[in-house]
Parts: C-alpha cells; sequence; structure tokens
C-alpha cells in the first residue's frame, strides 16, 4: 500500500496550483524565506469583485502567511532525513608504562585509537525519507486546505456585503415609498378625502421603515468587517461590485462525488498521514534490535607491540525490544486510517447536503420568481388602473405596493440563500471556483 500512496502524492503542490489556474490567479505558493510576510506590492482596487477578493485573500491574507509557514519546518524535517543521523567518534587511550626491567617494557606510553560509527542496516534511512516526504505532502495538502477555505470564507463574506448592500437600498427604497404615501395622506386628509386613522397609519409606516435602517447599516458594517478581515486589509477605501443572482445548472452528483474524492485538499493530506504513519511504524520496528558500532582500531602496546583490526558492537534487545514503540506507532498508523475513512465519509455527506440545500434554495428561489413577484406586480399595476379610475384609495395601492417590497426583500434572502448552498457545493468539492463562476467551473 504505501508505495502506491507515494505514487499518488508524486505531485503535493497540485492543489495550490489548481485553486489558481481554477480562479484565473496564479499565487505565488513558494513559502519566502527572506520575507515570511508578502508585502503588498499592488494597492487594493477602488473596485473590487468577487473573483479579485479572492486572488487578493489568497495572496496577502496574514492568516495563509503564517499558515504557509509550516512548509518550512516540514522542509527542514526533510533535510534532516535525508542527512545521515550518526557522526563518527574517536576514542583514544594514553596510558604511561612502568616496571621491572624484568617486564621489558620498551614503550613508556602505550596508546589505542579507535573511529567508529553507528551503521544502520536495515534500511532505517529509508524509512525516514519516507516519513519525511510524506509529512511534507501532507503539509503542502494543510496548506492548500487553508486555501480552499479562505477562499470560500472569502467568497461568503463578499456575497453577505452584496447581500446586505442591496437589503439597505430596499429599505431605503421603503422609507422613500412610506414618506411618498405620507405625503399624499397628508394632502388628502387635510382635504377632508382621507381618515384620521389612515393618515396615521401611513404615519407609522415611515417611523417602522426609518426604524430599520439602523439595523441595516449595522449588519452592512458587520459584513464589510467580515470581508475584510478575510482580505488582510484595514480600512482602505474600496466599492464592491458583485451580484447574488448564480446561473441555474444541472449538476451530475455522482460527478461532483468524484471530483470531491479527487480533488478536496483535507482528504488528500489525510492519505499522506497514512503513508507518514506507516513509514513511522516501517522505522520503529528497523530500530527494534539496535545498530551496531563498527570501525578501526589501532593499538601499541608497552612492549612496542602494535595490532590494528576493527572494533564491531552489537547491542543485545533482550530486555528492551521497542514493544511499547512499535504498538505506539501502529495505533498511530490505525487512527490514521480511520481518519482517512472519516473525511471520506464527511466528502460524501457534503457534497450530498450541500446539493439539497442548494435544490431547496433554488425551489425558493424560483417561487418568488414564478408566482409571488409576477402576482404582485400585476396586482399593483391594476390597483394602480383602479386608483386612476378612483375606484380606490390610495392606502389600498400602497398597501400592495408594500407587500410588493416585502416580496422583493424575501426574494434577496432567498438569492442569498442559493449563493451560501452554492458556497457549500463550493467547499464540499474543494473548488472555489464553483462559487465564483459555476457555469466558467464545469467547462
Amino acid at each position: 500500500m504505501f508505495p502506491q500512496v507515494l505514487r499518488l502524492l508524486s505531485s503535493p503542490r497540485w492543489a495550490a496550483g489548481c485553486l489558481c489556474l481554477l480562479l484565473g490567479a496564479r499565487l505565488d505558493y513558494q513559502v519566502r524565506g527572506a520575507d515570511p510576510q508578502p508585502a503588498a506590492a499592488e494597492t487594493l482596487p477602488a473596485v473590487l469583485t468577487r473573483q479579485d477578493a479572492v486572488r487578493w485573500a489568497l495572496r496577502y491574507n496574514p492568516e495563509l502567511a503564517t499558515i504557509r509557514q509550516q512548509r518550512g519546518i516540514a522542509a527542514a524535517a526533510v533535510v534532516i532525513a535525508e542527512t545521515y543521523p550518526f557522526n563518527p567518534a574517536w576514542e583514544a587511550k594514553v596510558e604511561g608504562n612502568s616496571g621491572p626491567a624484568s617486564a621489558g617494557i620498551t614503550n613508556a606510553v602505550s596508546q589505542e585509537h579507535r573511529v567508529a560509527i553507528d551503521v544502520e542496516i536495515r534500511h532505517q534511512g529509508r524509512y525516514r525519507r519516507q516519513g519525511a516526504y510524506a509529512g511534507l505532502s501532507r503539509t503542502d495538502w494543510e496548506i492548500a486546505f487553508q486555501e480552499q477555505a479562505m477562499a470560500i470564507r472569502t467568497i461568503r463574506a463578499f456575497n453577505a456585503v452584496v447581500y446586505r448592500q442591496k437589503k439597505l437600498e430596499l429599505l431605503n427604497e421603503t422609507v422613500s415609498l412610506a414618506q411618498r404615501i405620507l405625503d399624499v395622506a397628508t394632502r388628502y386628509w387635510s382635504g377632508g378625502l382621507l381618515p384620521t386613522a389612515d393618515k396615521l397609519v401611513a404615519q407609522s409606516d415611515v417611523d417602522d421603515a426609518r426604524a430599520q435602517l439602523g439595523l441595516g447599516r449595522t449588519a452592512l458594517i458587520t459584513a464589510h468587517y467580515d470581508l475584510r478581515r478575510a482580505l488582510g486589509v484595514v480600512d482602505q477605501r474600496v466599492d464592491f461590485l458583485g451580484s447574488l443572482d448564480v446561473p441555474v445548472l444541472d449538476w451530475n452528483t455522482e460527478a461532483l462525488m468524484q471530483a470531491a474524492l479527487d480533488q478536496r485538499a483535507d482528504l488528500r493530506g489525510r492519505q499522506a498521514a497514512v503513508a507518514e504513519a506507516q513509514a513511522r511504524l516501517e522505522l520503529e520496528s528497523a530500530n527494534r534490535f539496535g545498530n551496531p558500532n563498527v570501525g578501526p582500531i589501532y593499538a601499541i602496546d608497552p612492549s612496542s607491540v602494535s595490532s590494528i583490526g576493527v572494533a564491531f558492537i552489537m547491542p543485545l534487545p533482550a530486555i528492551n525490544r521497542h514493544r511499547g514503540e512499535i504498538q505506539q506507532r501502529d495505533a498511530e498508523r490505525t487512527r490514521a486510517a480511520l481518519d482517512l475513512r472519516q473525511i471520506e465519509v464527511a466528502v460524501q455527506q457534503d457534497v450530498s447536503l450541500a446539493l439539497r440545500r442548494l435544490q431547496a434554495a433554488r425551489a425558493w428561489q424560483q417561487t418568488y420568481e414564478k408566482d409571488v413577484l409576477p402576482h404582485l406586480e400585476n396586482s399593483l399595476e391594476q390597483m394602480r388602473k383602479l386608483f386612476e379610475g378612483a375606484k380606490v384609495d390610495v392606502m389600498r395601492v400602497s398597501t400592495v405596493r408594500r407587500s410588493l417590497i416585502r416580496a422583493r426583500d424575501g426574494y434577496l434572502d432567498a438569492l442569498f440563500e442559493v449563493t451560501q448552498a452554492q458556497a457549500d457545493l463550493a467547499a464540499a468539492v474543494g473548488d472555489p471556483a464553483l462559487a465564483v463562476s459555476p457555469a466558467a467551473a464545469r467547462k
């Protein structure tokens, strides 16, 4: 299983590259050693589209800049794994000799010199390198997943700003309409053509509409804060250009499931984690007997007799055979495999749930488009004709008009729910382009 997993992960930078190609942006994914915080060489555009916002967040968001530094740590682990872990040791013994003449001492200083190094004979280096490269792949995929999540977060925040702007515009329109109705009602009341109660109702409508403006402005400020936090900017002046309209597409469930299993960065990261855990288990198993210590040795004794040979030290695993450590590594591998299985199930659940939410949101949107809004617009037109013929009073016309405005407000809610469901689907598949431009992403 391990070699197949390594071949599968032979391109650990694929996720970030794919993400940038889909978004039409080229992300400088390489970690900058001399400048960990990328300088904002560009200035924030005066008008920011949804795609520009995603591109800016991927490049300049400080959270991502911090997360990307994890790759430097993982790359250093590869350097460590590529380096042989042991250094040679020189052992010297120098002794002064003395004794009676009958001892035959001809050398006053005897010496013994030995140079030795631990030798790995059970392919520990191979397992160490496999684990380090798998760890680097896992880190790359985890960074790519954070980038995907940041792109989706930016899209959601951008949609929220557009939604709140539209809601505030509708509130201002409601206030203007209520004020016009109040002006008409006041004239009619002054001429004795309208009861005082109707004038008071019109005044109440104006007060109620104005009271809603504060809530709308506060919600828009909050939405701006969330988007600026995703962009990594503070208080730069910028206008946001976008729409909540999302094209209706016929999604292939099986194709989306397969795409999610192929390109979800967190899933690929779990696959790399399994390979990493497998390499650690094999390394621990290879280390259970220890490593022999081998090297040349030279000695000259008191009688000036010299000898040269090889010294060999072999540990005897009679007491400790690392069974506990091996058991730990095996449990870690099992947990990594279970984590992989869990995320595979979660990916399919995410896609299924996102499609169901999108379907329900589409039905809600189409109810307004096909039934509610056309009926109310037709009713308003008929009421206007009746009003021109002096068959109904102005208050009835205003009642229908307020109903139309409330319906348009509900329609905005439905459009926003569609964009949220679309973002859910993009997150489930691991393709932010589905939430930026769904039609282009399918081509």
